[in-house]
């Protein structure tokens, strides 16, 4: 989930709160509802992907008040998840510098790697 620190997809149920009436008839929610509200949906491939030098940390960017959708856009209303911003550094910053969060390197990486 968005909480912790690698993010992960939740009970489809959670899911189906809003999918039993956004997008109801599409082919890819009505595999999901099949699943069952307990199960776990996983992805067939990987839609956002980083370099293993670079920490990333759902929940620290959650606690902060970072909207799940301004990177991961509006999913209630997507039939599949898309990469909806770029994993580059160039962009990672500028939403830093943009929010007033920590740009120091050691922030998002090891030093002395």
């Amino acid at each position: 989930m968005e909480t912790g620190e690698k993010a992960s997809f939740p009970a489809v149920g959670k899911c189906m709160t809003c999918h039993r009436a956004v997008k109801k008839d599409s082919s890819e929610i009505q595999r999901l509802a099949a699943l069952g509200d307990e199960a776990t949906p996983f992805p067939e491939h990987q839609v956002y992907t980083i370099e293993d030098f670079v920490f990333f940390s759902h929940a620290r960017h959650r606690k902060a008040g970072i909207d799940c959708a301004s990177c991961h856009g509006a999913v209630a209303e997507h039939d599949s998840i898309t990469r909806e911003v770029p994993t580059t550094m160039k962009y990672c910053v500028t939403c830093h510098k943009a929010r007033h969060a920590a740009v120091d390197c050691n922030a998002c990486h090891e030093l002395g790697q």
